[in-house]
C-alpha cells in the first residue's frame, strides 16, 4: 500500500507551452529536451494502459514501479491563468423594454423673426346676393332746376355754297329736346303753335359790286317785314346781314329762308337761333 507509481507525481505534459511548477513548488523555467519529453510521454502512456486493463470493481491502487510508495505530497500552487479565449457570437436581441415616463416640459424658446409675406391668393367666387334692405329716409329736396318752359334750338353752317336764288340750307347745332322746334327737311323748320324769337347772322365776301338779301317765309308767306339786305360798293368786300324778330305760329307751321344775290355763286357762313316763349 505504501508503494505507488512515481509517475503520478510528475507534472502533466505542457500541452500549451505554459510554465508549470515542479514538485518543490518552483516553476520550471527551462525548456525540456526532446528525449526527456519523449520519456515522460511513454511513462504517461504506460500508466494509462494499466488503468484501462484493470478489471471492473478493482478499486485497489495502481501497480507501482520498483519504488517505495509514500503519502501524497501537498497540492502545488495554482498556476497562472491561460490567455482569454476568442470572442463568442452575440446572442439574440432581447425583448423591447417598456418606454420610460415622459420628461418635463422644456422652457419656451424665443420668438423667431417675422416671415416674408406670401403672394396674394386668387380672387374668391362672388357670394350670393343678400336680401334687399329697408328703404332709407327721404333726403332733402334739391335745388330747383331749369324751367321746363325754356325751349330753343340753333342751326349753323360754314362755307356754304349758295346760288343766286335758293333756300338757305340748315344744319342742327343744338337740338330741341321737347321737339317743338325741329327740322322737317334740309331747308325747313317745323314749329309747334306759339310765339318765337328768331335771330340770324349771315356773312359773305363779294368779288365785285353787288348785293345780298334774306327773307323769312312762314307757311309759304314771305315775311318782308323781317327781310335783311346788304350791298357792296367795292370789290372783295365782306357783306353781313342780321335780324332779330318775334313772330307767332298760330298752328303747326313751317319756316324757311329765301336767299337772293347778284353773284352767281357765293360762299356764306351763317347762324340761326329759334326760341319759343311759353305763356302761363
Amino acid at each position: 500500500m505504501n508503494q505507488f507509481n512515481m509517475n503520478w507525481m510528475l507534472p502533466p505534459p505542457n500541452l500549451f507551452g505554459m510554465r508549470t511548477p515542479n514538485r518543490n513548488g518552483n516553476q520550471f523555467t527551462g525548456q525540456l529536451s526532446p528525449a526527456v519529453m519523449q520519456e515522460e510521454d511513454a511513462d504517461m502512456t504506460e500508466d494509462f494502459r494499466h488503468i484501462d486493463t484493470a478489471e471492473p470493481g478493482d478499486m485497489s491502487e495502481p501497480p507501482c514501479a520498483s519504488c517505495t510508495c509514500g503519502e501524497p505530497g501537498p497540492v502545488g500552487p495554482r498556476g497562472e491563468p491561460g490567455p482569454p479565449g476568442c470572442q463568442g457570437e452575440p446572442g439574440p436581441m432581447g425583448p423591447r423594454g417598456e418606454p420610460g415616463p415622459p420628461g418635463c416640459q422644456g422652457e419656451r424658446g424665443e420668438t423667431g423673426p417675422q416671415g416674408v409675406t406670401g403672394p396674394q391668393g386668387p380672387q374668391g367666387a362672388t357670394g350670393p346676393m343678400g336680401p334687399r334692405g329697408d328703404p332709407g329716409e327721404r333726403g332733402p329736396a334739391g335745388l330747383p332746376g331749369y324751367p321746363q318752359n325754356y325751349i330753343f334750338a340753333s342751326f349753323t353752317g360754314q362755307n356754304v355754297l349758295m346760288q343766286d336764288a335758293a333756300c338757305l340750307p340748315l344744319k342742327t347745332e343744338i337740338s330741341d329736346i321737347t321737339q317743338n322746334i325741329s327740322l322737317s327737311n334740309e331747308v325747313s323748320i317745323r314749329l309747334s303753335p306759339g310765339c318765337y324769337a328768331i335771330s340770324y347772322y349771315i356773312s359773305t365776301m363779294m368779288k365785285r359790286h353787288g348785293f345780298i338779301e334774306l327773307t323769312p317765309v312762314l307757311n309759304d308767306c314771305c315775311q318782308n317785314l323781317y327781310t335783311a339786305y346788304a350791298e357792296a360798293v367795292r370789290r372783295r368786300e365782306v357783306l353781313t346781314v342780321s335780324r332779330y324778330f318775334i313772330m307767332e305760329a298760330p298752328t303747326d307751321s313751317t319756316l324757311f329762308f329765301a336767299w337772293r344775290s347778284s353773284a352767281e355763286t357765293s360762299l356764306i357762313s351763317m347762324n340761326l337761333n329759334v326760341e319759343k316763349f311759353c305763356r302761363q
